[in-house]
């Protein structure tokens, strides 16, 4: 009973706190500010986002919305006269190369709520995590079936030449859902401590596979919208972008989690280091890391896991807790993002790399 009463009354100091906490922000202390803030997830999340921040804060947002690695590669550019002040979406290998390389603000006095999962605050100060996914396959069994095809079990059947022209995949050059992709190849069938150039059997492993595939999308949930387009029979990207299409009908969908394991993101959000608007960038970064904002995802169909405390997830994304997970080394990945693309780009048929 007294184990009880002590937990009770941590629980009770803890709400007590968190509410203290969420009193102490004045979120119209900055009305009539301005924030610029490129996007790395969806547009119609990012475009939610911004809207409910403006009205909460009588801030005024101006987006640009970019693939994760593009948003990576533009805040690099751009490292000596910093045009954007926020960061928010995408998968965190990006993430954690830029803070890496001195690009994110550390922003030690954030006052977020706290996580539901030790993992979901990897990349504390630097970035916070706002969501979770699992990378997998995006399939259409209609179509399969009418082919005589079963649907791919793992990702060594990526490479089965009867899946000829039926695939697409994201663009690691352009995406971070490409180098989480071939970062989990590199991981599930390689070594992480040999140069990638010198791992022959992953590298196999990709060429096979480029003869299947149609193209290589500029964009993560770009997979999932060829399969409902009818132009490839099996995307491979995260999970909840097919959701959200099952959610819309395509009841030709099935999400397949490959039986040798997959890798999972954390997406962040971070502040860039030396913008121009740093407080109205501090006070966007405490709003992305409340229930009120995290939930506006499920409403424009972001079905991903939610990070926080009192963020409720999607019921849909629930489906896919089953999926079997590896021991996803993301800070390998981020360190070696660009040793990745390398050898991606080494070893794929380039005419497949979509412009648009």
């Amino acid at each position: 009973m007294k184990k009880i009463l002590v937990v009770l009354l941590a629980l009770v100091m803890a709400l007590g706190c968190m509410s203290a906490m969420a009193e102490e922000i004045d979120w119209r202390a900055l009305e009539g500010g301005e924030l610029n803030m490129y996007g790395g997830c969806d547009e119609p999340h990012v475009a939610a986002v911004a809207k409910a921040f403006e009205e909460k804060t009588g801030i005024k947002v101006n987006f640009i919305r970019m693939s994760g690695n593009d948003c990576y590669n533009r805040i690099l550019e751009e490292r000596d006269n910093p045009q954007g002040d926020v960061w928010y979406g995408g998968t965190w290998d990006p993430y954690i190369a830029a803070a890496d390389q001195g690009l994110l603000h550390e922003f030690t006095d954030c006052r977020h709520v706290p996580y539901k999962s030790e993992n979901f605050g990897v990349g504390e100060p630097y970035w916070f995590g706002i969501y979770s996914g699992y990378i997998g396959f995006i399939c259409d069994k209609e179509e399969l079936e009418a082919r005589g095809l079963e649907l791919p079990k793992s990702w060594k059947d990526l490479m089965d030449p009867k899946y000829k022209d039926l695939i697409v995949m994201a663009n690691p050059g352009a995406t971070g859902t490409g180098v989480m992709t071939t970062s989990i190849l590199f991981q599930i069938f390689g070594d992480k401590e040999k140069p990638l150039a010198e791992q022959q059997e992953v590298l196999d492993m990709i060429a096979a596979m480029d003869k299947n595939v149609t193209t290589y999308v500029k964009t993560g949930s770009g997979t999932s919208h060829n399969v409902a387009l009818g132009e490839a029979a099996i995307g491979v990207g995260f999970l909840h972008t097919g959701l959200m299409y099952i959610e819309d009908g395509y009841d030709n969908f099935e999400l397949v989690g490959p039986e040798e394991g997959t890798g999972y993101e954390v997406g962040g959000t971070a502040i860039i280091e030396g913008c121009k608007h740093l407080d109205e960038a501090k006070l966007f970064v405490e709003f992305a890391l409340t229930p009120e904002c995290q939930e506006i995802g499920k409403t424009v169909g972001a079905l991903q896991f939610l990070t926080v405390e009192g963020a409720e997830d999607p019921e849909s994304a629930k489906s896919l807790l089953g999926t079997k997970l590896i021991d996803y080394d993301s800070d390998w990945t981020g360190t070696h993002k660009n040793e990745i693309i390398e050898a991606w780009n080494s070893v794929i048929s380039s005419d497949k790399i979509a412009t648009e």
